[in-house]
């Protein structure tokens, strides 16, 4: 897989950095050896041009029959292969004109977090404000996304605080978490608190009493549309819940959606100049979920999910507008 044009030099402390000479080896943290974090970045840019007018406009051509073949439709998605420059470059440029753009994961796969990087990078070096929303941390745990932003909080106590909400490897988040506390980069918590969501899955949606309520962004619902409880249903296999736990286990998925899709809104519609990339699972991820009720609150979206083996037959082209494999 070839993404060291998408995502060059990804960790590169700036100057000044209280991390820069910290003693902290992120091996420590589980991190993988990753080939493309120390890589120096290739400016293409920089290199004279040699190429003939002849030789552009054969480059053209084979550049439009490959574009027909990478980047064809999944239903309504674009399918692009993240090796492909111009189709990455094209996709950049429509992802632009979103006010949010959701790119999906399965928490475990590094990949899928490095794809995510490049898009955070590539719109952050637009110039434009953007925010990065997460799933892996609830909305009570803001403090601390804004105390490591702002470099109060040490790798030691961050890693820690991360470690006590989320069971995924830090190895996996580590470059994304770096780049935006280096950067400044606004980092928003967008679950709903553990224990509430907890609380619905065994309870039911009657445990929302008025004073529970009064944790959650207001307007908060625990509904999901039919088409999503259908998706539903077939994820249910993976978890371990009893059958009879259905529609409480729906209600309780319904209130993760409704608290992002809220909390980004919060975030975004003040400040109509500010763009945001929403990390999430697939399951948040894809059109049926966050992003329609979003969409409900007058902001544009785009939805880039990349492609796992088996899950795919769950999904359909209005799902997303990119597919995005290796």
């Amino acid at each position: 897989m070839n993404i060291r044009h998408l995502i060059p030099a990804l960790v590169r402390l700036n100057p000044g950095d209280p991390f820069r000479d910290c003693q902290i080896k992120r091996e420590n943290f589980g991190r993988r050896t990753d080939p493309y974090v120390d890589a120096e970045e290739f400016d293409a840019e920089s290199e004279p041009s040699r190429t003939s007018g002849d030789d552009i406009r054969r480059n053209y051509s084979i550049l439009l029959i490959l574009l027909m073949l990478v980047s064809g439709c999944f239903g309504g998605a674009h399918r692009l292969s993240r090796s492909d420059q111009a189709a990455v470059t094209s996709m950049m440029a429509d992802l632009r004109q979103a006010r949010v753009v959701f790119v999906g994961e399965f928490h475990d796969q590094r990949d899928h977090h490095m794809l995510q990087l490049g898009i955070i990078r590539e719109l952050y070096g637009q110039g434009t404000p953007l925010s990065i929303g997460l799933e892996m941390f609830n909305l009570e745990q803001q403090p601390v996304l804004d105390e490591w932003v702002k470099g109060k909080l040490s790798l030691q106590d961050f890693v820690a605080r991360y470690q006590k909400g989320w069971s995924i490897n830090w190895a996996e988040y580590d470059s994304i978490m770096l780049f935006a506390r280096n950067n400044r980069i606004p980092m928003i918590a967008l679950d709903a608190p553990s224990d509430l969501v907890k609380m619905v899955t065994y309870g039911g949606t009657g445990a929302l009493t008025t004073e529970v309520l009064k944790r959650l962004p207001a307007g908060v619902t625990t509904s999901m549309p039919p088409s999503y409880r259908k998706f539903m249903s077939r994820a249910f296999r993976t978890h371990q819940i009893p059958d009879g736990m259905f529609d409480n286990f729906c209600a309780a998925q319904g209130l993760r959606n409704s608290t992002m899709a809220r909390l980004i809104a919060d975030h975004l519609v003040p400040e109509p100049e500010r763009r945001m990339v929403v990390i999430a699972g697939v399951g948040h991820a894809m059109r049926r979920a966050v992003p329609a009720a979003v969409a409900a609150e007058g902001l544009s979206t785009k939805i880039v999910i990349p492609r796992v083996e088996g899950l795919y037959d769950e999904l359909d082209g209005d799902d997303m507008d990119y597919f995005v494999e290796e």
